[in-house]
């Protein structure tokens, strides 16, 4: 998910900056650099010597070579040259995923080889490369049906098509449309090609159906699940319709495990089925996407309204557009990790554990759950207290059981608190979904809006655009944010390309008889620029303006005789012209 946030929000340019030949030749370099890195870091670590976390901070690493792609050598500039793209847009992320995946493949087989080299591999490297791969190809083929079908369904010539999909209405029925695909069409697929078989017939197939049967679980088969050649040791429900839901078992499980042993680990399984665990980790993904829907625009207008970030992005101007690309992205990223790592791990590791406590109902004790993960442990190559984002270790849920089975009150007390979380998440979650409409969001893109016109004219004044409306504009736009020293040298510099514009007269003068900053309320210089702007143009604004500087230096007559002047030359104004002729008046 990282990947694809990386490749989309890479940017691009009409024009590569670089020869086909120089990038691929930079390409090779940084890959050959890359390589002998992963080698070094694998032949350092002591943890070469069984699975190890190593792998995994590695695949993680494998986003620096993806970064240097598409944001250093700009390789998305050159994929929208590649024949198809015009018709299926998302050709240049799912190239993208793949060169992704190309360095997981790199990093496999660098690993294969430091341990082949040290005695430590049991497979050949085909079977260790496939293997893996077999465990993501499933997601990324659903990804690409998705991708592609949504391209050609966006490709249909039929504005009221197109615009009937843009509705809320449209929105929901292709969500709809999506889900149903995932959920009956992914179990199959990723039966196929994590290449699972039937179960073979027999008293264990017997006691697992039995049990199934007296849970009231409904399943489409039993599958041996050959997962990392049969050497890995675990246990999965596929599926989330119950036509389309499979029980799986690796072989390792089958082999070592008792009987009494298999059945604890099914129970396991079947608690996630019973408290609709895979339905919480769809709604967690919802709740995610529309949470960021909801919040993002209104908190980029909030940012963009904000001085601070205007000059930052004053500043952000002038460096190189892929670091800006990567800033822009870097908070989505950030945030996902986030949610994912803290959030909806919490929730994921805690189900893991509510399905744990599961044995107690249909064995009444923990013992043969707790052998069975033991026996996991050593099998996985000692990996007892070794913790996961997404599950606690062996070690911990051994001994929750443990307390568990001596102090029965902590089962109800753990449900309870597990039950507090969820409503705690959803309030919570509810609160940012609603809090848009809460916010003053209009006030905000007034703002926002003035701040990227200020940006626009200030990129336009820096490459010597000197057009004396573009220093008026942004004259108004400090003048509105009462940051007058700015507002005056704006209008002035303005002046010097229009001498004779009244308007721009009119306006220093106007901040020079009504700034509410007393450094700028400079009453001869409002006289001054008034009568001139009048004399050139006797318009009722620019009157009222005058009549304003005469009022502020005190010759009240003749601020009335100019406001009556003003009224007369301009009626759509009536009501502010009358009220500032009493004001006048009042004064006398």
């Amino acid at each position: 998910m990282i990947a694809m946030v990386l490749v989309v929000g890479a940017p691009y340019d009409p024009e590569p900056t670089l020869s086909h030949g120089t990038v691929l030749l930079l390409w090779l370099l940084k890959t050959l650099g890359w390589t002998a890195l992963v080698v070094w870091i694998l032949n350092r670590s002591y943890a070469t010597k069984t699975p190890s976390p190593v792998l995994e901070r590695l695949q993680w690493a494998s986003l620096i070579p993806l970064i240097i792609d598409f944001y250093l050598l700009d390789i998305k500039t050159y994929l929208l040259f590649l024949p198809g793209v015009s018709l299926i847009p998302t050709l240049i992320e799912i190239v993208g995923i793949s060169l992704y995946i190309l360095y997981f493949i790199l990093l496999w087989t660098l690993y294969w080889w430091v341990l082949n080299r040290k005695g430590l591999s049991e497979f050949s490297l085909r079977e260790d490369v496939e293997s893996r791969l077999r465990l993501i190809i499933p997601f990324l083929a659903l990804y690409l049906t998705l991708t592609i079908l949504g391209d050609l369904i966006g490709a249909i010539p039929s504005n009221e098509f197109q615009e009937l999909l843009k509705k809320p209405f449209g929105e929901l029925i292709s969500s709809f449309f999506c889900l149903i695909l995932i959920l009956v069409f992914m179990p199959p697929m990723v039966r196929t090609m994590w290449g699972c078989v039937p179960f073979p017939k027999g008293p264990l197939r017997s006691l697992i159906e039995n049990f199934l049967k007296r849970a009231n679980v409904n399943f489409k088969e039993i599958l041996i699940w050959p997962l990392s050649g049969g050497k890995s040791c675990t246990a999965a429900v596929l599926g989330l319709v119950p036509g389309f839901r499979y029980i799986l078992f690796t072989p390792c499980l089958v082999k070592h495990l008792l009987p009494q042993e298999i059945e604890a680990v099914l129970s396991h399984e079947v608690a996630h089925v019973r408290h609709r665990h895979l339905l919480w980790y769809i709604f967690f993904l919802v709740t995610f996407t529309v949470i960021v829907y909801r919040l993002f625009d209104p908190i980029e207008t909030w940012l963009i309204s904000r001085d601070l970030f205007l000059e930052i992005m004053t500043h952000l101007q002038y460096w190189p557009k892929a670091f800006i690309s990567f800033l822009v992205i870097l908070p989505g990223g950030i945030s996902l990790v986030l949610y994912f790592r803290f959030i909806m791990g919490y929730f994921m590791r805690n189900f893991e554990r509510q399905a744990d406590l599961s044995v107690f109902k249909t064995q009444g004790h923990p013992w043969n759950l707790i052998n069975a993960l033991e026996k996991v442990a050593i099998l996985a190559g000692n990996i007892r207290n070794q913790p996961n984002w997404h599950h606690f270790s062996i070690a911990e849920r051994v001994n929750f059981l443990d307390e568990v089975a001596r102090r029965p009150v902590l089962r109800d007390e753990y449900e309870k608190k597990l039950l507090i979380n969820k409503g705690l998440f959803i309030g919570i979650a509810s609160l940012l979904i609603i809090m848009p409409s809460l916010m003053p969001t209009q006030s905000w893109e007034d703002s926002a809006n003035n701040n990227l016109t200020q940006l626009y004219i200030e990129q336009l004044t820096s490459i010597r655009e000197q057009r004396p409306e573009l220093y008026v504009i942004m004259g108004q736009i400090f003048t509105q944010k009462k940051e007058y020293a700015k507002a005056i040298k704006a209008y002035k510099q303005a002046l010097y390309l229009a001498p004779d514009n009244p308007d721009i007269l009119n306006n220093i003068a106007w901040i020079y008889a009504t700034a509410d900053d007393f450094e700028f309320q400079k009453p001869k210089e409002a006289l001054m620029f008034a009568s001139m702007a009048a004399n050139i143009k006797p318009a009722g604004y620019i009157l009222d303006t005058l009549a304003e500087s005469f009022f502020i230096n005190g010759y009240i007559e003749k601020a009335i005789a100019t406001e009556e002047e003003a009224l007369k030359k301009d009626s759509s104004k009536t009501d502010y012209y009358q009220a500032q002729l009493q004001r006048f008046k009042k004064a006398r």
